[in-house]
């Protein structure tokens, strides 16, 4: 289930990256070592916990039912980052860059969260604590996806801010940063 996860994570990525003639690597170097983080994070436990004994001192009794509902809280974590790279289209970059021809994205998960695609990160690393019932597996994603979002929701909102002003401020009104305004 782990792995149907992971990889489904991959496929998705995979599908929606740019053609080669249109990748513009722009990131600064905080922004390159803090998406290597989230990837390790959550790559190098989940293959330790596949592959070997090394991390099994962590294993918690988790109940076959909850790692099954944490399969189905990874297969909903997939439909949403499916919904955004879906919706994003030519706006997606895995970089923080605006670039000629940019919109303003508020209608699919963006209608009610201005961060859909960090919402499934954190849906995803919760289905990996509930699928391997690892304490290590729960914690380190989780720490790596945490500094990574911290840094990169304000820098987006302030370029956001910047590109499209008054818009993107009543869009923020109407929206929550996370989660759905109630």
């Amino acid at each position: 289930m782990l792995s149907a996860v992971l990889v489904g994570f991959v496929l998705i990525r995979w599908q929606h990256r740019r053609p080669d003639g249109e990748r513009q690597v722009t990131a600064d170097t905080r922004e390159k070592w803090l998406t290597r983080l989230v990837v390790a994070s959550w790559l190098l436990p989940s293959w330790l916990w596949l592959g070997t004994p090394f991390v099994g001192f962590a294993d918690l009794p988790v109940p076959w039912a909850l790692r099954i509902v944490g399969a189905g809280v990874g297969g909903g974590g997939l439909l949403l980052l499916w919904w955004v790279h879906t919706t994003l289209g030519a706006n997606f970059s895995p970089w923080l860059e605006l670039r000629d021809g940019h919109t303003l994205v508020d209608v699919g998960p963006y209608a009610r969260i201005r961060h859909p695609m960090y919402t499934a990160g954190f849906v995803l690393t919760l289905s990996f604590g509930l699928i391997s019932g690892n304490l290590l597996l729960a914690v380190i994603p989780a720490l790596g996806l945490v500094p990574l979002v911290a840094v990169r929701v304000p820098d987006e909102e302030r370029m956001m801010r910047e590109r499209f002003g008054a818009s993107y401020d009543a869009y923020c009104t109407r929206t929550g940063r996370l989660l759905p305004r109630l």
